[in-house]
């Protein structure tokens, strides 16, 4: 039996990290995604209750919203998302807040980082990533400066996210909701 879970992100390579680090808590082909993608947070949030009426139309079971947190205040942002799918009709449901990118989640792993770029030595990355405010610009930094290459969120971050240890991001407490989701999906 294959779960179908709906997904509704800001971007695309937020649903790709998503994917990748989903496969290392179930089997790959257990479960899939059905997704709206709202190119940014202002249409996220205000298309998110219709999108997420679409998702259940779609057979899916469990819902998972996730929106960066910027520099935003992450109790008004978590009750604005809850809120919005609080009376809908999923199994479950699961609103994740990256602080402040989903970048954070990727510098919780090093040697993810120096596989991925080919680094010849192991980048030193920070020991709270979710304090870094831009990590996105602080990943790019930290590649170009180790290993001379270009970093490409969109390229890069799948390709991050799978070489990733999911112990790594016991560093983030924003990601630590989620292995706990997935169990109780799988249940």
């Amino acid at each position: 039996m294959s779960l179908k879970i709906g997904i509704i992100a800001e971007e695309q390579n937020d649903i790709d990290v998503l994917y990748q680090l989903t496969c290392k808590l179930v089997k790959e082909n257990s479960f899939s995604f059905s997704k709206f993608i709202g190119h940014g947070c202002g249409k996220l949030r205000h298309k998110c209750k219709a999108w997420a009426k679409v998702l259940i139309c779609r057979g899916c079971s469990h819902l998972v919203v996730m929106h960066d947190l910027d520099e935003g205040n992450e109790a008004s942002l978590r009750e604005e998302l809850e809120s919005s799918i609080s009376d809908l009709a999923f199994n479950g449901s699961l609103v994740l807040i990256p602080v402040h990118e989903v970048e954070s989640w990727l510098l919780c792993d090093a040697t993810a980082i120096r596989k991925v770029f080919s680094m010849t030595r192991q980048p030193r990355v920070p020991v709270r990533p979710e304090r870094i405010l831009k990590a996105k610009e602080y990943l790019r930094d930290l590649v170009w400066k180790m290993n001379k290459k270009r970093y490409v969120n969109t390229i890069h971050n799948e390709k991050i996210a799978s070489e990733m240890q999911i112990e790594a991001l016991q560093a983030c407490k924003s990601f630590i909701p989620y292995p706990t989701f997935v169990e109780e999906m799988v249940r």
